[in-house]
């Protein structure tokens, strides 16, 4: 058998190709006994339950994986032949049906079909534990924990709420695969998540959507992304479509001089109407319109140019970008 000391294990900073408290041999059993606590460990778990006190400096999953004062009293075995220790009391607490059935016994051992890697993100995101050290994460090895939590009936609605270990997890995907991402949280009707990873939507070619990606996000989430798009274009083109001010006619810039800028800014807008995409940002939107009055000589009609600019900049910033 090869062990790993526990110590070495601190969740803050381990990644998973450590996570395995212990590994055994594939013929090895159980060890037994599991370390229990004294006295009784369930009111103690159910005292802190669902996310109890966890010091940060406790190994993770390991036999002395104290949790609420109370000190592992069940041991799960992975495929791959991780251990992990963990506590009655608080998965029966958590799940609706004492996990899958696991613990509907009194075994202190029990060997689960999960790998070590899906296995323990899992149990951090039950225990309530941070997996923002789980930067090699994929996102099909969270959406496989998902179905996991899934099938134990850990109800995700909370454990993936706002800001929760799991809805951080899978929103740090978002900046590479946000289409998918967005497919997930809409598959399993995490609302908030959808609403955060939609901002990473915004130049999503919504003409690539596949037939799998539909199905799975459902249909009120694909109508929420196309009118998130559809609002932001026509938010975009009622934006520049309004030119700058005339300012009092001079000697110099009268107001046939002054048609120069509205011309100037009626084809930058027809640009941007036409081919500017909703994730266009505030400083394309700037630039755009600078570059094409770059002729204007006038001073009176810069500064019209200038404040109309900025203008254009606030209200295409108030515009949501989420659904």
């Amino acid at each position: 058998m090869n062990s790993l000391d526990p110590s070495d294990l601190v969740d803050l900073d381990y990644d998973l190709a450590n996570t395995i408290v212990t590994r055994a041999d594939a013929s090895a059993g159980c060890e037994q006994p599991v370390t229990r606590a004294a006295g009784a460990l369930a009111p103690a778990l159910l005292a802190h339950a669902p996310f109890p006190d966890i010091s940060p400096a406790l190994p993770a999953f390991g036999p002395a994986f104290e949790v609420g004062g109370a000190l592992p009293d069940i041991q799960f075995v992975t495929v791959d032949n991780g251990r992990f220790y963990a506590h009655r009391g608080l998965l029966r607490y958590v799940s609706s049906d004492a996990f899958g059935g696991l613990l509907a016994g009194r075994d202190e051992c029990i060997h689960v079909p999960e790998t070590s890697v899906i296995f323990a993100i899992a149990l951090h995101v039950t225990y309530g534990l941070s997996c923002a050290h789980l930067t090699n994460t994929t996102l099909e090895t969270i959406e496989s924990v998902m179905e996991v939590l899934s099938k134990y009936s850990i109800p995700l609605q909370s454990f993936a709420a706002l800001n929760k270990p799991l809805f951080q997890l899978i929103l740090s995907q978002a900046s590479y695969y946000p289409i998918d991402a967005y497919a997930l949280a809409a598959h399993y009707g995490l609302q908030d998540l959808a609403v955060a990873v939609s901002a990473h939507l915004l130049a999503y070619d919504l003409s690539g959507l596949t037939d799998e990606l539909c199905v799975k996000m459902g249909a009120v989430h694909i109508k929420l992304l196309f009118d998130l798009h559809q609002t932001r274009r026509s938010a975009l083109k009622t934006i520049v479509m309004n030119p700058p001010k005339m300012h009092q006619p001079n000697l110099a810039c009268g107001s046939r001089e002054q048609q120069e800028l509205t011309l100037a800014w009626a084809f930058a807008a027809a640009e941007m109407a036409w081919n500017a995409p909703s994730s266009t940002s505030t400083h394309m939107l700037q630039a755009t319109f600078e570059r094409a009055a770059t002729d204007i000589s006038c001073g009176e009609c810069r500064t019209m140019l200038r404040t109309r600019i900025q203008e254009a900049m606030e209200e295409w910033s108030a515009v949501p970008r989420t659904i």
